[in-house]
């Protein structure tokens, strides 16, 4: 008997959830899932990197992405790999650029491929970009180290040179993802420097993931430039339950629906203690996406096969989407 075949009043004693409520997440791929800790221990999650996943699975998603805004995850997916082997769930590590991890430099990218990271992450805190507009990771640090802005403000990153043209530390990274197969993300690139990485990467082949769009624009007519690349476009759950998020459900479904779903990726982002385990953010988030009418097998799409597309790795055989979804 399949989740779809349950009777409603039937509850899983895993998920802990009426049957089927789950079914929209069945094969999911989360590529922007933070571990706890990611910042530091005091900054709680929701939950143990190992509980949580066990509850992902218990959900139907099939894999994650780690992603840490300070240090190389490699060690930690692979410690959650060999725990979760019995489950045929997947965990990928990565690297994010920023100043600790050495900044935008091919030899860190490079040896963190060696150490088995899947994704590059493009500065997050350390971007220019986020510096300049006083983001919420940044806020989170300066608790934690109280000698982080002046650190912040010394070691800001910029994709650009000053005449605008991508730098070539950031063409060196790109080149060196292509020659390793990894997969890129713009991290917290402003809208000029995620468009300078979108061309580059169309014209080498590259994979690529604009995140956070939304941080610098509401124009979907300026974020349909990524997908004409050939971008992949990630709207994330975190800032839409952030309490000083200026984004709600609405505003972002009204920017998929600009580009449709043949290239966005939905992913969760979310690390605090106010938000509930990535699992039930996803779920969350995809029954909002159904209740504004988007369909099953679209919200299968961006949630499965286009994460599996960025990430380059085969696409097994989803289980069928749920026809329809109740309200």
């Amino acid at each position: 008997m399949t989740s779809f075949d349950r009777d409603p009043g039937e509850r899983d004693p895993v998920a802990g959830l009426p049957a089927d409520f789950a079914a929209l997440l069945a094969g999911a791929f989360d590529v922007h899932v933070h571990g706890q800790p990611d910042l530091a221990p005091s900054l709680h999650n929701r939950g143990d990197d190992l509980e949580v996943l066990r509850l992902a699975h218990a959900y139907g998603i099939s894999g994650w992405v780690l992603k840490s805004h300070l240090w190389l995850t490699t060690d930690r997916a692979a410690a959650l790999q060999r725990s979760a082997d019995d489950l045929g769930f997947t965990v990928y590590g990565s690297i994010t650029l920023n100043p600790p991890m050495g900044g935008v430099s091919a030899t860190v990218v490079e040896l963190a491929a060696a150490h088995g990271a899947r994704v590059v992450f493009l500065p997050t805190w350390g971007s220019a970009a986020d510096v300049a507009r006083g983001g919420y990771i940044s806020r989170l640090l300066g608790q934690v180290a109280p000698s982080f802005p002046g650190y912040e403000a010394k070691n800001a990153i910029s994709l650009l040179t000053p005449s605008g043209a991508l730098s070539g530390e950031c063409r060196e990274v790109i080149d060196a993802c292509v020659g390793l197969g990894l997969s890129l993300a713009t991290g917290h690139a402003s809208l000029a420097e995620s468009r300078a990485v979108a061309a580059y990467c169309a014209q080498v082949g590259q994979r690529l993931l604009v995140t956070h769009p939304l941080h610098y624009t509401h124009d979907p007519g300026e974020l349909r430039e990524f997908t004409h690349l050939g971008a992949f476009v990630e709207f994330c759950y975190a800032p839409i339950i952030h309490p000083d998020s200026h984004l709600s459900v609405r505003d972002v479904h009204e920017a998929m629906s600009a580009l449709g779903p043949d290239q966005i990726v939905l992913s969760t982002d979310a690390f605090s203690r106010w938000a509930p385990p990535e699992p039930e953010c996803l779920r969350m988030f995809v029954e909002q996406l159904a209740y504004l009418g988007w369909q099953p097998a679209q919200l299968r799409q961006m949630t499965a096969a286009n994460p599996r597309a960025f990430l380059g790795i085969e696409r097994p055989e989803l289980p069928e989407a749920p026809r329809e979804v109740t309200a």
